[in-house]
Parts: structure tokens; C-alpha cells; sequence
């Protein structure tokens, strides 16, 4: 069933989708000249017969003449019936027995016979092929770096052992997929991928198939590799056996999760450094300065950070002195670690205070959990079965989905709620329902597909963390040998040389935000200094000064495109 319903998936792509169209319209065509002959059977049959009969009759009667089946249980008894009976055995004759079935085979059948009997999949790439990233192992994570990988111009090649596969790879050559066909450990096909000339390799099978590709991909060259890791315990090994990066994706996305859900006593977490430039969130609930606008709070007066950006409700935002810092929203902020404490001393509450709910005890939930029993933040787990691979949490096994089993668990006392299942459907349904029982509780979500992130937000998620987006940022991150915070779905923080273009010129004048859609985090000298964090419209841009910069992934692209790096 899964190879039929391969091919049949073959004639809603490419060429034969657009002829579906012509299909559609011929048979709108033959529909409307079957009503017209069932029109004019009844006309005639009542004029020169005087018989009359239905509609439906009508276009019984029309069918099996068109078709030439011919029943005989209605017939004309007159000449001119009989030429008009003659009439539409002709034009059935024409267009259901010789244009339609024509049309298909040139159409579909045609095409899709030579193009299995010409396909060969690609064994061997040319030998020019070089500084290509090499793809084991496809899902939802590879297919979104794929698409990261085009946007910032970077030739991918996937391998896999799977002919059907390759085939429906090969038809997605518009999305840039180049494919290999081939079990990945081969060595013969890791030469025939030109593994040696390759920028990197991104391992995404199971566990102990990535160290056997790991190990494969050592016994012949030092192309550096980075894993994706099942189980954190395991990336041990995978650096034994020659990886570069183990990613624990599950471990990532838990923290990530945690530290999103807490609201009161939450600590900054810090997304990423720039020497000693820090890039940090903090939800502003819990803060003396929330509800307060960005010029009342004094954050920059009272700590020495500059609040860059602000998250509510998955809309993020570029503050201006006037803007509200709003309970339910999250601050980013730039700054020194030592600004960060001064900050938490701020916040004049404790850890303890908060509660926080996570439905979900698999390993991104065990992984949640974990990381607030380290803070420490107290936290119930609820989960419908038991997680055999996780000993250190007693979650409540019950339905999350019943409606009296949280508010028995004393939702009503949670603070955050982390809604963590493996079905993104039960994740919406249990993020709808909490929104509509606990209006103020701050809710972070996973998505397991990127195209459910919209829904997640309207069912009432104040943070949706994508499991392919995040995957992707820190495998393209890894491949490109930068320095990128993966904030949240959309917004990267970036670094960049000042281009010669805007060499000598003040920021103002140098209309990167207008331009590009970019905000100037901070810059940074050429020598060793501290940075000047989001520094003032007069500035002036000096050569080979560093940019940090914020923004999503498409004005990141246009900033490259606008202002290509130096040579």
C-alpha cells in the first residue's frame, strides 16, 4: 500500500498536477454535454413520441448511448429520434471512447511509464562536486536545514538507501535536494557521495546508526560530522566514535520549554554569547518593572541592559521608550553577566514561588522537568502512561485531555503550564483548553510539525517551540561556523563585519533597519573591548568593526544580499 500510494502521489506533482486541471474542465465539459442531451431526450420524447419521462431517465439514457452500451430499455420509435439517438452515439463515441482515454494516456499514464522506465537513481556524484553538505537520515528536522541550507545558498546532498525515497527526492529538485542512492555505512557510496570534498555531514539516523556512520565517515577522511542524539547519554559515544557535535534535541528542546514556562523568580537565561556580550530572555512577570513602559522601567538606568526585544504571544517586537512592558511577554536583553545579576537581584522573588505543570512525561517532558528540578522550580508532570527510561520524577498518570483531572492537580496554583505530547493535536486541544480555564497562565507548547506552530498560537500558546526549527538553527549554526542564537520560531540574533559599503557612514545613515528589516544589537571593536550595546543612531560604522545584528531568517538573507561580506 505505501509503494502504491508513492506512485499515486507521482500525478499531484510537477507536470501532471497543472494537467489535472485540463482533466477537471473536460469533465465539467462532459458533464454539461450529458445534461444537455438528457435535456433534449426528454424534449423530443414528449414532442414526437408523446412518452414522457424524468430527468434522471433522461441522463441514464444519455450515458449508455454516449457509451455505446446501448440497453434498448429506452429507444425511439421515430426518424428523427433516431438521428438524434445516432448524433449522441457519435459525440460519446468521440469524446468518452477516443479523446478522453487519449488524454489520459498522454497526459498521465504516458508520462509516468517513461518516466519510471528512464529514472536511474543517482549513484555517483560528478567528480567536480565539492563543499556540499552530506544528509543521512530525512524528517522534519533535515527538510527544514534544507531549506536554511538554500536560503543561505549551501549545495546539500541526501543519502539513502531507499529507491522510493530517492525517487520522490529526485522529483524535488525545486527545493534543491540533490539525492544518492545507498546504504549510508557503504563505503563505496560514501566516495561515490565525495565525502572527502564535503563541507560536513549531518548524521540524523538512530542512535547506533549514526556510530556506525561516524565510524564509516572516519576510516576515510576528517570531514567534520554532527549528530543528532535519541538519548543525551548516548553523545558520549558518538564523540568516541568521531562526531564532531552531538546534538540531545530532545534535551535542548526541554530546556528550552522550562525556561520559557517559568514566569515569577525566573532567572535570565542566556541564548547565547558574543565574547562578553550576553544575549538573554527573562519573562517580565515577576519584575518590578512590569506593566511599566520601556522609559518608566529605567532597565538600562537601574542594571545596564538594554531590553532589544520583547516575545508576546509569538510576536516579536523592537521596543521603543513608549512600549508596555506587558506581564505575559518575554524581554531580551543584551548585556555583561554581571548586568544579568544585577537584574535577578531586581526581581525580589523566589523560585519557589512558582509552579509549573508539565503534560507530557516522554523525553522532551523528562527533560523539562529536569532542568527546573535544577533551578530549583517545583513542577507536577502528568502523563497517561508510565516512561520507562525515566526514574527521577513521579508524574500523576492520568488524562490530561479528562476535564476535571488538572483542576484536581491544582492547575488553579500553576504559574506556567509546558504542554510537551507527541501529537501536535493533543498538544492544541490541551492548550485550548488550559487558555480557556486559566486565562493569565503563561503556556509554552511544542510543535512536532513547523506547519502547526499558527495553530498552537491561536489556541492560546504565549511560546511555541518547533522541534524542526530548533533542530535546524543549531545543525545550520554548526555547518556554517557561526554564532547564532536560535531566540524563537523566526528571530535569529547574527554577527557580521560592517561592509565597505558602510564604512564611514553613522547608523542612521547606513538605513540597515529600512533596508533589511535588522536592528543593530551591539558593536564590536576590532580589538579586544567591550562591546557597545545597541549604541546610538550617530554612531558612526568603522571598518572591520563587528555587527550584531537581530532578525528573522529572511532579513537576515537580505542583509547578506544587501551587504555581502567583505573580501
Amino acid at each position: 500500500m505505501k509503494t502504491i500510494a508513492a506512485e499515486l502521489v507521482y500525478f499531484l506533482r510537477g507536470r501532471a498536477r497543472q494537467n489535472l486541471k485540463y482533466l477537471v474542465y473536460y469533465c465539467v465539459f462532459l458533464v454539461a454535454v450529458i445534461l444537455i442531451y438528457a435535456v433534449l431526450f426528454r424534449y423530443l420524447m414528449w414532442n414526437l413520441e408523446g412518452r414522457e419521462f424524468s430527468l434522471v431517465a433522461g441522463i441514464y439514457w444519455a450515458i449508455t448511448v454516449m457509451t455505446t452500451l446501448g440497453f434498448g430499455d429506452i429507444t425511439f420509435h421515430t426518424d428523427p429520434g433516431y438521428i438524434f439517438a445516432a448524433i449522441v452515439t457519435i459525440t460519446g463515441v468521440v469524446f468518452l471512447l477516443i479523446i478522453l482515454p487519449f488524454g489520459l494516456i498522454s497526459l498521465f499514464l504516458g508520462p509516468w511509464i517513461e518516466h519510471r522506465l528512464r529514472y536511474r537513481p543517482t549513484l555517483e556524484l560528478p567528480d567536480e562536486t565539492s563543499g556540499h553538505v552530506l544528509i543521512f537520515g530525512l524528517d522534519a528536522i533535515t527538510r527544514a536545514l534544507i531549506l536554511k541550507l538554500k536560503n543561505s545558498r549551501i549545495p546539500c546532498v541526501v543519502v539513502t538507501p531507499d529507491m522510493d525515497e530517492a525517487l520522490r527526492l529526485e522529483e524535488e529538485k525545486e527545493d534543491g535536494i540533490r539525492v544518492v542512492c545507498g546504504t549510508p555505512t557503504d563505503p563505496r557510496v560514501l566516495r561515490s557521495a565525495k565525502l572527502e570534498a564535503a563541507r560536513y555531514v549531518i548524521a540524523n539516523l538512530s542512535d547506533p546508526e549514526n556510530v556506525n556512520l561516524c565510524l564509516s565517515v572516519r576510516s576515510q577522511c576528517k570531514t567534520p560530522i554532527a549528530a543528532t542524539v535519541s538519548e543525551a547519554a548516548h553523545g558520549e559515544l558518538l564523540r568516541l566514535a568521531g562526531a564532531n557535535l552531538a546534538v540531545p534535541l530532545h534535551k535542548i528542546l526541554g530546556h528550552n520549554l522550562a525556561t520559557r514556562a517559568t514566569t515569577q523568580g525566573a532567572m535570565a537565561h542566556v541564548l547565547d554569547s558574543f565574547g562578553k556580550l550576553l544575549i538573554a530572555e527573562i519573562p517580565v512577570h515577576g519584575t518590578p518593572f512590569s506593566g511599566q513602559t520601556l522609559a518608566e522601567a529605567q532597565v538600562r538606568q537601574r542594571t545596564g541592559l538594554a531590553v532589544i526585544g520583547l516575545w508576546e504571544r509569538g510576536v516579536f517586537t523592537t521596543p521603543t521608550a513608549e512600549t508596555r512592558l506587558a506581564g505575559d511577554s518575554l524581554a531580551v536583553l543584551a548585556g555583561t553577566r554581571e548586568q544579568l545579576d544585577a537584574l535577578e537581584e531586581l526581581t525580589g522573588e523566589q523560585a519557589s514561588d512558582d509552579l509549573v505543570f508539565i503534560l507530557g512525561h516522554g523525553r522532551v517532558g523528562c527533560a523539562a522537568a529536569s532542568f527546573l528540578d535544577r533551578k530549583p522550580v517545583p513542577f507536577i508532570l502528568v502523563d497517561r502512561e508510565e516512561n520507562p527510561a525515566c526514574d527521577e520524577h513521579i508524574p500523576i498518570y492520568e488524562d490530561a485531555t479528562g476535564r476535571h483531572v488538572l483542576k484536581k492537580a491544582g492547575i488553579e496554583n500553576a504559574k506556567g503550564l509546558i504542554v510537551t505530547t507527541n501529537d501536535d493535536s493533543t498538544n492544541i486541544f490541551l492548550t485550548l483548553a488550559s487558555r480557556h480555564t486559566q486565562p493569565h497562565i503563561r503556556i509554552v507548547a511544542r510543535a512536532n510539525d513547523d506547519e502547526n506552530v499558527p495553530q498552537l498560537y491561536s489556541a492560546g500558546a504565549d511560546f511555541v517551540v518547533s522541534q524542526a526549527s530548533v533542530g535546524a538553527s543549531i545543525l545550520l549554526n554548526f555547518i556554517e561556523s557561526k554564532t547564532s542564537a536560535f531566540l524563537t520560531e523566526g528571530i535569529n540574533v547574527f554577527r557580521r563585519t560592517v561592509p565597505s559599503k558602510l564604512a564611514g557612514q553613522t547608523i542612521a545613515n547606513s538605513h540597515i533597519r529600512p533596508k533589511t528589516g535588522c536592528s543593530i544589537v551591539a558593536l564590536e571593536p576590532p580589538q579586544k573591548g567591550d562591546p557597545i550595546v545597541v549604541p546610538p543612531p550617530e554612531t558612526v560604522l568603522g571598518k572591520d568593526v563587528g555587527l550584531i545584528l537581530i532578525g528573522s531568517p529572511a532579513q537576515e538573507e537580505a542583509f547578506s544580499r544587501l551587504f555581502p561580506e567583505n573580501r
